[in-house]
């Protein structure tokens, strides 16, 4: 009967969240508004939006946006019914009180938070990212229209493209990996390799914003089966010390990340170049098949001018430096074999400038 509707000033200029909100009216549903999404949603932002939510006794929450937006609703439904602060429940958590019905309308092609079970929070007094991971976080509802996401300019095309590629790519190779999400990640990754370039070349190309729809979504149905590992980690840790956006931040070091994995998961690395449209000789070793996936993912994630650490005006040594918070990155537990924080900072560092 009454909707929290929450997303961000950008999409309330284009008119997107007005024609939604207009829909739940016509259809008999009271709507109250939160427009106070932020990138990397803070914890402080969540809890204050949650507050609200429950003062004005909303029983269902529609997000609109990308994957800030899409967050935001889900640590607001995990304080529905679940005392604050949000930074209690980090981590998995089975045991939390359920929260109200959650309907994801995404405008990028990138989260695919869309269908993940988990919501990334910046918790602004420790500094750092962290994540809930909890059915109250699962959406009962998704809509995919690739029509929303015709606005999308180039920049952030190629941002929220090659988080979803980062997606396939890490939960195709990490500890986790299964036949279900294998699939769902060869398949995201064809598409994006596809369809990726096209779209950020002419946005209104609508059978390539379909494409990445669906390629979004299989990836984030592959990261909720397998999650990720080493990418996201430094692409985590990289974001919150400088402020880069997630997609940029996790792709920068893609490319090594996949070098690294093929010591163990040559395999999987060359499901990952036969996908990318590269073909592998039988006889190459994992080394071979480490350098050919590299350098493949390196060409995709150019050609749509993602930057590298150097771009952004990052010192070498400044980035360098993280490889000891990398370390400490939850993530680092689906990692292929063990890493260290020595071969971290040489991952950085060979991806810098490249």
């Amino acid at each position: 009967k009454k909707a929290l509707v929450v997303f961000d000033k950008g999409l309330k200029a284009v008119g997107i969240s007005d024609k939604v909100i207009e829909n739940l009216k016509n259809a008999g549903i009271e709507t109250v508004d939160f427009d106070g999404v932020l990138p990397d949603p803070p914890d402080t932002v969540v809890e204050g939006a949650a507050e609200m939510a429950k003062e004005k006794e909303i029983d269902c929450i529609v997000a609109i946006g990308g994957g800030s937006s899409m967050d935001t609703a889900k640590g607001i439904n995990v304080l529905m019914n679940n005392p604050p602060p949000i930074m209690k429940y980090f981590g998995v958590q089975k045991n939390l009180n359920p929260g109200v019905p959650l309907i994801f309308i995404p405008t990028t092609s990138g989260t695919g938070s869309e269908v993940t079970n988990m919501c990334v929070i910046s918790c602004e007094s420790l500094g750092k990212k962290d994540s809930v991971i909890s059915d109250v976080c699962v959406g009962t509802l998704a809509i995919l229209d690739p029509e929303l996401t015709l606005g999308l300019p180039p920049k952030l095309t190629a941002a929220t493209g090659v988080d979803a590629l980062s997606h396939a790519v890490e939960s195709l190779t990490g500890g986790h990996s299964n036949p279900l999400s294998d699939a769902l990640a060869r398949d995201a990754i064809r598409t994006i390799a596809k369809w990726l370039p096209v779209a950020y070349e002419d946005g209104s190309n609508i059978e390539a914003r379909e494409n990445l729809l669906y390629a979004s979504m299989f990836a984030g149905m592959a990261f909720t089966n397998a999650l990720v590992h080493v990418g996201h980690a430094i692409g985590h840790t990289l974001g919150a010390k400088f402020h880069i956006p997630h997609g940029t931040a996790v792709a920068i070091s893609l490319p090594e990340v996949i070098e690294y994995a093929a010591k163990t998961e040559h395999k999987k690395v060359r499901m990952i170049c036969e996908a990318l449209g590269i073909q592998v000789p039988d006889d190459a070793t994992p080394e071979e098949i480490g350098e050919l996936g590299k350098n493949a993912l390196r060409k995709l994630i150019k050609s749509v001018d993602i930057p590298n650490l150097k771009d952004l005006g990052i010192s070498l040594e400044d980035a360098m430096g993280t490889a000891p918070m990398v370390s400490q990155d939850a993530g680092l537990a689906l990692a292929p074999y063990r890493i260290t924080g020595g071969r971290i900072a040489e991952i950085i560092k060979s991806a810098y400038d490249a």
